[in-house]
């Protein structure tokens, strides 16, 4: 879902208020409160076996996309979708199963419920949405000829990628391919990428560097010229203590698929966007306030 550089920096306000305050943020009056993000953060840590701890970048992540599912919800109530005749049987038999269960006697349930119901609230908002904008034939064939024109001629590479904590170990790095060390030794021996020891630091598919260009522009300036086998000779820092080094493990010609092939996909590209566009327009008109 989308998230706008305004709630970006309300964020980082809330945070910066310090994560003892019991509200952190309020979308149009509904307080988002600490214990919430909490109960989250327990959740991820235990589902990642320790993996992924607590960090003022995940609260970030995880309190802008619950300002995102607050809005989400508040616009479907407003637009009386929960009083849908359907959408409340499917909620009562939700509650009826959860009950049957015993889900309702943990002392988390409230919580638990209110989180389910907003994940309702926000499915049935996103398909309001994409009700309210069908796609014809038509709009899909236009949007594969300017796909097919965008990537028309364009390359794609298989890229390989060394990850290290220092900028010494990265030029290390750099210095043993440069002596001709092959790249998965290299990867193995440096990255702290743990999955570099089954792949060798190869990722398995093909990225377009026109994508590339789009979503990590840093990293394309740096590899667009590079041939196959070539690497990029100065780390790049990713992060204040993670720096990468990138390999052409391959390079070639993008191949359209075939309509047919990709209409799907297509589809859900349109209907993201769609979607997108209907919540940054929550975002224009909301309140949202950082706890003082």
């Amino acid at each position: 879902m989308k998230k706008t550089h305004f709630a970006s920096a309300l964020v980082l306000a809330a945070l910066s208020t310090g994560l003892s305050a019991a509200t952190l943020v309020t979308v149009n009056g509904t307080k988002i409160d600490s214990k919430e993000i909490d109960a989250q953060i327990k959740q991820i840590t235990q589902q990642t076996q320790g993996k992924v701890q607590d960090s003022p970048e995940l609260r970030n992540e995880l309190i802008q996309d619950r300002i995102t599912s607050v809005l989400v919800a508040q616009e479907a109530k407003r637009l009386k979708i929960d009083q849908i005749p359907e959408f409340k049987k499917a909620l009562e038999q939700s509650r009826a199963q959860a009950k049957k269960q015993g889900a309702d006697k943990r002392p988390t349930f409230k919580q638990e419920w209110a989180e389910y119901e907003s994940a309702m609230l926000n499915r049935a908002y996103i398909t309001h949405v994409l009700m309210q904008n069908p796609l014809s034939e038509a709009d899909l064939k236009n949007a594969y000829k300017d796909f097919n024109q965008f990537y028309k001629g364009s390359q794609e590479v298989q890229l390989g990628e060394i990850f290290t904590q220092s900028a010494e170990k990265a030029q290390q790095a750099v210095n043993d391919l440069k002596a001709k060390k092959d790249f998965k030794s290299v990867a193995r021996q440096y990255s702290v990428d743990p999955e570099v020891q089954k792949t060798g630091g190869i990722n398995q598919g093909y990225i377009r560097l026109k994508d590339l260009e789009q979503g990590a522009p840093e990293v394309y300036n740096a590899v667009r010229n590079l041939k196959k086998g070539s690497f990029t000779e100065t780390p790049m820092r990713e992060e204040p203590n993670l720096f990468g080094v990138f390999y052409i493990h391959d390079k070639r010609e993008v191949k359209v698929p075939p309509y047919e092939q990709i209409k799907d996909n297509l589809t859900e590209q349109i209907q993201g966007a769609k979607i997108n566009e209907a919540i940054g327009a929550l975002y224009q008109k909301a309140t949202i306030q950082p706890a003082k």
